[in-house]
């Protein structure tokens, strides 16, 4: 769930900015007028009742929680349904002429920022098109359907493991999506709604590579078999399965 998540990471201030951020887009389609300080007395109650040892370490903790929770998903108040409704009008009446330019474009300038990355493309134009086209589609979906998406992005971001995709190149990648596209919105909350959703989107992957670069995905990556079996030799008794899956 979104607040176990929440939850599990409070003390890593990038995925709990990043879960809050999720949470606020959750929140958004199915309760945009949800009173934050009736759930935090709800909540308090539920937990008084639930912990037999709780006392007032537990209610300075869950208090804090609470707050910095709140906190970030009232920045974001009325923001998502704005910024989806812009983004939707800008992809239903966009040139066609001009995002062929701008797909152009985004690879041009990323090549130029990160020569490497070119290496990491080896694909016909019809294919880069392709990837371009999805990650714009994929900006508004994140705001439509948050949950899927997220979940989307997990599975994309193991496949982006297994291609050994380096985290570094996708900061070149987005500042490049995000100053071609950019540059063909007039609107400044259309161009808001674009990089925002991007960023989180990009942010989502490079967690996603990172917790899922293990030694066993790089012996996999190698293709190499002795990498692999000494790579899954070191697992605990009974855990070489799982550490292969």
């Amino acid at each position: 769930s979104s607040f176990g998540a929440l939850v599990v990471n409070v003390s890593n201030a990038h995925r709990f900015q990043e879960e809050c951020e999720v949470l606020a887009l959750r929140l958004a389609k199915r309760a945009p007028t949800l009173e934050l300080g009736e759930y935090k007395a709800v909540m308090l109650a539920s937990l008084r009742s639930l912990v037999k040892e709780w006392g007032a370490l537990h209610e300075v903790s869950w208090t804090w929680l609470w707050e910095n929770v709140e906190r970030m998903l009232k920045k974001f108040a009325g923001k998502p349904a704005a910024w989806e409704a812009a983004l939707s009008r800008f992809l239903g009446a966009a040139d066609e002429a001009q995002l062929h330019s701008a797909r152009d474009l985004v690879y041009s300038s990323f090549f130029k920022a990160c020569p490497a990355g070119e290496g990491m493309f080896k694909a016909s134009t019809t294919r880069l098109h392709s990837i371009a086209d999805r990650m714009i589609s994929m900006t508004l979906e994140l705001y439509r359907n948050p949950k899927q998406m997220c979940e989307d992005l997990s599975a994309l971001g193991l496949r982006h493991v297994g291609y050994g995709v380096p985290t570094e190149m996708f900061g070149p990648f987005v500042t490049a999506c995000v100053q071609v596209v950019g540059a063909l919105m007039g609107d400044e909350l259309v161009r808001e709604a674009f990089s925002w959703s991007l960023g989180l989107i990009s942010r989502i992957l490079m967690r996603v590579v990172s917790e899922g670069s293990t030694i066993v995905m790089r012996a996999i990556n190698a293709n190499s078999s002795a990498q692999l079996q000494k790579a899954v030799s070191c697992a605990p008794r009974g855990k070489r399965a799982l550490w292969v899956l």
